[in-house]
């Protein structure tokens, strides 16, 4: 037997992918309803859980008023706010808030849970958020009741402030406790060096300038003094000089840049006005007017009183002299005097009391730095802190503003799931189904080629209510047999199905149909003993038949009967249709089977057999052997295709010819590639079989025609 081998394609196009959806659209659609009914009645019935959201704004700690000495810029710290955010969700905080709101008693009941169980519950209700480059944190906290969920977010925010306070307060208490002791200390230290000052003091005999122990400190400060002193002397020295040297009309101008006085420059001020004044009125009236001579009084008097003025600053100056001299003196006296002293206890006489001096220094230093940095400590700790703000404070959400669930979230997810879920299903079952789905299944795993395929709802074609569409799919059938048979051999076919209800009987009626109304003379034989069915297709009596004929009962011409359809007669499996292949296998063998199979060869144009699902009996394969020329017919996405090449390798053992195979009950629309096999023969669905004009075809004598109107 010959067959066409077309090689498989390695490579799925997209159009494969939609044909899987298409074809399993019903599964796909249940699934995604069922999905999104289960999302949408969980959603519904999911209790309403509110959302309440606190903002804080969290700093270093530090007071309010800074200290003096200290920065009020904060240092910068990386990990600062990262570690209060951590801090804010542990049990330090959250424990406090479940013992204060009473949160270990389970809602609905009087008994309580553990207190470790209560604080994951409060954490899985609680949500932290950090704002980037800001120094808030959001308390967000999720309830089934809303002012309860406000509650706990406020009550959180509080106790975190609070112990953002107590930590400090008590960090500082510690600190000072500490720091009194240290005074105590070294207040103890600064005694005992005292002692031993004093012991040495009187050990050694060391002199002492008044009531100050003689020390470096001391002579310093003394040379400083004396230094002080020689400038003042220096300085008033030198302005008594230059005062005593100006003449008086240089101190009325010195009056305003040497000497600092408000009185003498008050008096220059007013000379200044009399006088020019007067030189006005001299040029308006004599030297012997009463105005004139009034303010010549006047002037006299104001020169007077500066003149005055002026001597008492002279006064003043050679005073201020006279003391900053005597000040030089004195302090000169004490300079030489602790000079003396000092080169006295430069000796290594004084060695133990200098050294002794020092360390006094020292310790009184550090019990000053203590002492203070205990009342700053002190003040500090006093002063009011801010660590935590609260910036909004959370406030029950109104009933219809729940966070969960979100039903048009929900659904939306439903949506997504319920498609993916059925698509992944319909693509599950495509993999587990092995039928022939497409043309090149047929090609591919068979070998052979179609001859035809018939879509879904074929009907009857004899009985006038099916479509144009599958009578033009019974034509395509019928023409592509006529190329496949060998040139001039009769149409003799033998119609073949690996399992039962694959549609070989309703394909033989409608074939035959076809034939006989292109003007052939058709005979239809239904070799099925077991379970004939062709009969019922064509509505005819199963009285009589085969069965009747190769039992000697009855002639060829009693068993020939004619359908309604013009050109069209059956020989049905007849009233003794046996039930096992004990009795039926030795009929179909018989010499009178090949007797028949010869005699309507002769008088008809067309024989088709129906034959039983090859697979179930060996009936198919012997009928088949005896016809010579035999068509398969599958139905679409019916059963595996290893029974199909099964039932191939069977009647490829017979001998004979398998012209093809015609493919049932096709969803045309779901398949791109039967759809274009079958598209381009399909006319316009509103017609009838009846309402196509049948075509005559010429016989090789006249007396052979046939009336395509008329009764075999």
């Amino acid at each position: 037997m010959e067959s066409t081998q077309v090689s498989p394609e390695t490579r799925l196009h997209f159009l494969d992918y939609w044909r899987v959806i298409r074809t399993r659209k019903v599964i796909v659609f249940l699934v995604f309803l069922l999905v999104v009914l289960t999302v949408f009645t969980i959603t519904m019935f999911q209790p309403k859980v509110y959302s309440a959201t606190t903002r804080i704004k969290v700093e270093p700690e530090r007071p309010t008023v800074p200290m003096p000495g200290e920065r009020e810029g904060a240092t910068y710290d990386p990990y600062f706010l990262q570690t209060q955010y951590e801090i804010l969700q542990s049990q330090k905080i959250l424990y406090p808030v479940i013992d204060r709101l009473n949160l270990r008693r389970i809602p609905g009941s009087d008994t309580e849970m553990a207190e470790d169980v209560a604080f994951k519950r409060l954490k899985t209700q609680l949500s932290a958020r950090r704002f980037r480059d800001t120094s808030l944190i959001e308390i967000s906290v999720f309830d089934h009741d809303p002012n309860r969920a406000a509650e706990i977010a406020n009550t959180i925010a509080e106790v975190f402030e609070r112990d953002r306070l107590d930590v400090k307060r008590q960090q500082t208490q510690k600190g000072i406790d500490k720091l009194r002791e240290e005074v105590t200390q070294q207040a103890d230290r600064v005694r005992l060096v005292q002692e031993k000052i004093e012991r040495l003091r009187k050990e050694l005999d060391v002199p002492i300038i008044g009531t100050t122990k003689l020390s470096d400190m001391a002579l310093q400060t003394l040379q400083t003094q004396l230094y002080d002193a020689r400038s003042a002397v220096v300085t008033t020295s030198v302005r008594l000089e230059e005062f005593k040297k100006l003449t008086p009309q240089q101190l009325r101008g010195a009056v305003t840049t040497m000497i600092s006085d408000a009185t003498a420059q008050s008096l220059l001020q007013n000379l200044t006005d009399a006088e020019t004044h007067l030189e006005t009125l001299k040029e308006d009236y004599g030297p012997e007017h009463p105005t004139v001579r009034a303010m010549i009084a006047t002037r006299d008097k104001l020169q007077d009183q500066l003149d005055e003025r002026l001597a008492g600053i002279k006064r003043g100056f050679e005073i201020e002299y006279q003391v900053t001299k005597a000040r030089l003196d004195e302090v000169q006296k004490q300079v030489d005097e602790a000079t003396s002293a000092s080169l006295l206890q430069e000796s290594e006489k004084y060695l133990p009391f200098r050294n002794a001096q020092r360390e006094e220094e020292l310790e009184i230093k550090l019990y000053d730095a203590v002492e203070s940095r205990v009342e700053q400590a002190k003040i500090e700790m006093e002063l009011p802190r801010s660590p935590v703000e609260v910036i909004d404070r959370a406030e029950a959400p109104p009933p219809p503003n729940y966070v969960s669930p979100k039903f048009w979230s929900n659904f939306a997810v439903g949506i997504v799931a319920g498609l993916v879920l059925g698509v992944v299903l319909a693509f599950f079952i495509e993999f587990l189904d092995t039928s022939i789905k497409r043309i090149e299944d047929v090609e591919k795993h068979l070998g052979l080629p179609v001859l035809g395929i018939v879509g879904q709802n074929a009907k009857l074609l004899h009985r006038g209510i099916a479509s144009v569409a599958h009578l033009e799919a019974y034509r395509m059938i019928r023409t592509n047999i006529e190329f496949a048979k060998p040139e001039g051999a009769t149409t003799q076919l033998c119609v073949l199905s690996s399992g039962a209800g694959e549609g070989k009987s309703f394909t033989i009626a409608n074939l035959g149909f076809v034939y006989a109304q292109h003007g052939a003379r058709v005979l239809i034989v239904d070799c099925d003993l077991r379970r004939p069915g062709v009969h019922e297709h064509l509505g005819m009596s199963n009285n009589i038949g085969l069965a009747d004929y190769l039992s000697g009962k009855k002639t060829v011409q009693e068993i020939v009967q004619p359908t309604s359809a013009p050109n069209l007669s059956l020989i049905a499996a007849g009233g003794g249709t046996v039930s096992s292949s004990k009795d039926a296998l030795p009929l179909l063998t018989s010499h009178r089977m090949a007797e028949l199979i010869e005699y309507v060869g002769q008088h008809f144009d067309v024989v088709l057999y129906d034959t039983p699902p090859i697979l179930g009996v060996s009936d198919a394969a012997v009928v088949a052997r005896e016809v010579g020329m035999y068509i398969l017919v599958i139905q679409h996405r019916r059963y595996p295709r290893n029974m199909a090449r099964r039932a191939v390798q069977i009647v490829q053992n017979a001998g004979g010819k398998l012209l093809g195979v015609i493919v049932n009950n096709v969803q045309l629309g779901y398949d791109e590639t039967f759809y274009y096999y079958h598209a381009q023969h399909e006319p316009d669905q509103k017609s009838s079989v009846r309402d196509v004009q049948p075509v005559v075809m010429p016989k090789p004598s006249a007396s052979d025609e046939i009336d395509i109107s008329g009764k075999y």
